[in-house]
């Protein structure tokens, strides 16, 4: 099935370059109109110029840097006590997100977005008095082959964890995946258009932030916003809802403000918390400064890889009708074959499926995950599930810590948006992924050491599938286990 095949133009591609949406949860409406006039970006891309922020971008962004904490009386790391400020740092930030109402910000800061939520916790159930408890449940996880104190012998309790605060917004979430329209001055009054095809980026969202620590500092990270709707939304800027003015100009906003919004919540929460902390806002990553080199990267025909790839599973019963429900129900029955992070069986596939994993067929014991016990809603009726594997994450962040907020592995599912008759399951392309977000890692390898990254990249793509696969034919009764792989959106 091949729902869109128009290809990248020149007004597009530099456009592609100007925008940025997040978040998750209900349903809500968010518009930013201010932005670049058409004959603006077109001298932009005659200079092959990126035409937002300073000219250029990469992956991440270094949002705060935090001391460490020192053993009484000397100049001495105190390494317990500093991944344990590491935690504390997660949860102050994951309360503010959960509790506040950033129209509130003491700052002033204009938010234009409706109201930001913490990853997990659903909007309809704010209630504006989450404790460290409520939230810790919220935040993951992703180890490291680093010890917390290097004194001590490696061992499971003295594993450095990186902490991720995921923050979502309903209205930015919504834009993205073509459930509102983009640059209606008035919610709902038409002037705008929407994404076409949106549902199809669900696993681009939410937005991640990192927390942790080497003998130097503590460290607050961020997914550029900027970058990732650069990569993962490429062809929305080659469409035709790109000539109607009111949406160009809100989607060439968007990205300043959304990235605006998420600094300033950081700072907020640390500031109302007291903590001691300088503001950063340096690149980490591979520096993106020119429109040709980002476009080489998702350009298809010229040697690009797809950011994502879909699968359409079909009924059983031709008379079947899936319904958001169903995607909800689907991707939680791929967490219990994957299993969760609070099972007693965490990380243990069933036999009869972990002899179909690539992974253990080339002898090695992944022990996939979900993050979150449930799904997690986006709007538009997909539900994402967060897949890791400790063994694979572990692997990946040998290539700097920062490079963390590209895991986990993220599969959305959703009712496919032609055809009720059938589910469609996307996941993050691995190959994409490492190399558009762990290019930098990847030049200072040697040969071998890239072979073996592409063994994992292959491992981790096959296993996801047939995790995936043996849900659908295990667990699920109304589809078969037979899929076909579609090409939604051509890059």
């Amino acid at each position: 099935m091949k729902i869109q095949t128009k290809l990248l133009g020149s007004v597009a591609l530099a456009t592609l370059l100007a925008v940025s949406f997040t978040g998750c949860g209900d349903e809500t409406t968010t518009n930013v109109t201010d932005g670049l006039s058409e004959s603006e970006v077109s001298k932009i891309i005659a200079a092959d110029k990126i035409p937002f922020g300073d000219g250029e971008f990469s992956p991440y962004e270094r949002v705060a840097v935090f001391p460490t904490v020192k053993i009484t009386g000397t100049e001495d790391i105190n390494y317990t006590a500093t991944y344990a400020k590491v935690a504390e740092l997660a949860n102050t930030l994951g309360k503010w997100v959960a509790n506040t109402d950033e129209t509130t910000d003491p700052d002033g800061y204009d938010y234009k977005g409706s109201n930001w939520i913490l990853a997990g916790l659903e909007s309809s159930t704010k209630v504006n008095s989450f404790v460290d408890a409520n939230v810790s449940h919220h935040i993951l996880g992703i180890p490291t082959k680093l010890p917390i104190d290097p004194a001590v012998a490696m061992s499971p309790a003295n594993t450095k964890k990186v902490k991720v605060v995921e923050v979502c917004n309903s209205g930015y979430a919504g834009q993205a995946l073509g459930v509102t329209n983009v640059g209606d001055l008035v919610a709902g009054d038409g002037l705008g258009a929407k994404v076409a095809h949106g549902s199809y980026h669900a696993t681009a969202l939410p937005c991640e932030i990192t927390i942790y620590n080497d003998e130097n500092g503590i460290y607050v990270d961020m997914l550029n916003p900027e970058t990732i709707f650069t990569l993962f939304f490429t062809e929305v800027f080659s469409s035709t809802e790109m000539e109607n003015i009111f949406f160009r100009e809100a989607m060439l906003a968007l990205p300043t403000q959304v990235k605006g919004e998420i600094y300033q919540m950081i700072y907020s929460a640390f500031d109302g918390a007291g903590e001691t902390y300088t503001k950063t806002d340096f690149k980490l990553g591979t520096v993106y400064s020119t429109m040709s080199a980002v476009t080489a990267t998702t350009d298809t025909a010229n040697g690009g890889s797809e950011p994502y790839r879909h699968y359409t599973y079909t009924a059983t019963n031709s008379t079947t009708e899936f319904t958001s429900a169903d995607a909800k129900a689907i991707a939680a029955k791929i967490i219990t074959v994957m299993t969760s992070d609070e099972e007693g069986t965490v990380g243990v596939q069933e036999d009869a499926l972990k002899a179909l994993l690539p992974s253990t067929i080339a002898g090695v014991t992944p022990s996939w995950r979900s993050g979150r016990l449930e799904p997690l809603k986006v709007p538009g009726g997909s539900y994402i599930v967060e897949a890791c594997s400790p063994t694979y994450a572990k692997e990946a962040l040998t290539t700097g810590e920062y490079h963390t907020p590209a895991l986990p592995c993220e599969i959305a599912v959703t009712v496919n948006p032609d055809n009720n008759n059938t589910m469609d399951v996307s996941f993050l392309n691995p190959e994409f992924m490492f190399g558009a977000l762990f290019a930098d890692g990847m030049a200072k390898m040697t040969t071998a050491e890239i072979a073996g990254f592409n063994t994992i990249i292959d491992n981790i793509n096959g296993d996801l599938k047939q995790i995936v696969d043996y849900a659908m034919e295990h667990n699920v009764s109304e589809l078969g286990h037979v899929n076909t792989k579609i090409t939604p959106i051509n890059y």
